[in-house]
């Protein structure tokens, strides 16, 4: 006799594994974009025009690179996640949805953190080497930038999110039905 069991245990291991895809997704992207010149650090280190193209396509690059990422994540966590055998429908969608928010939150949380130490590694280094220098005040056009490049980061950050909530539920969905991708997919 076989015994189902009904488990209520949050799977980290699925929310780990969205996330290292969906980290791995957007470095992959960024340096595509890096060689292209789509990068934040020279937006933000040169002196350019609001009117400029550059800002418009950095941010668009960087939404892509976001929305790109977190699907691919989220996706992967919800199709991985085990099926809920004692849930509805809906509820079987609504925990998909949160294993894809788990793994958006987990990956942009790695990736606060890995920029937040090398920003700390690189100041100590500059203030030990005696090249520590202090910030200078900004021009009207250098805070505009920064304010909105700060406020597209944090929109397409939102985006993502909701993007990543929607491609688990997607990836469940695949999973319940059993969703057969080995005529478009398959290395045998």
């Amino acid at each position: 006799m076989t015994t189902i069991t009904n488990h209520n245990h949050f799977e980290w291991c699925t929310v780990f594994a969205g996330a290292v895809i969906a980290i791995a997704t957007m470095l992959v992207l960024s340096q595509f974009g890096s060689v292209i010149g789509l990068s934040s650090d020279g937006l933000l280190a040169s002196k350019v025009d609001l009117a400029q193209w550059a800002v418009i396509a950095t941010g668009i690059w960087l939404l892509w690179v976001q929305l790109i990422s977190a699907v691919l994540g989220g996706y992967i966590t919800g199709r991985m996640r085990t099926k809920s055998l004692d849930a509805t429908p809906h509820e079987s969608e609504l925990r998909d949805g949160i294993y894809g928010l788990a793994t958006w939150a987990t990956s942009t949380i790695v990736i606060f953190a890995v920029v937040g130490l090398g920003i700390a590694f690189s100041i100590l280094i500059d203030s030990m080497n005696g090249e520590l220098a202090v910030p200078t005040e900004m021009t009207d056009v250098e805070q505009n930038t920064t304010v909105i490049f700060a406020f597209i980061l944090g929109a397409t950050s939102l985006v993502s999110a909701v993007a990543s909530w929607w491609a688990s539920t997607v990836g469940g969905n695949h999973r319940d039905k059993g969703t057969d991708f080995s005529k478009i997919v398959s290395f045998k």
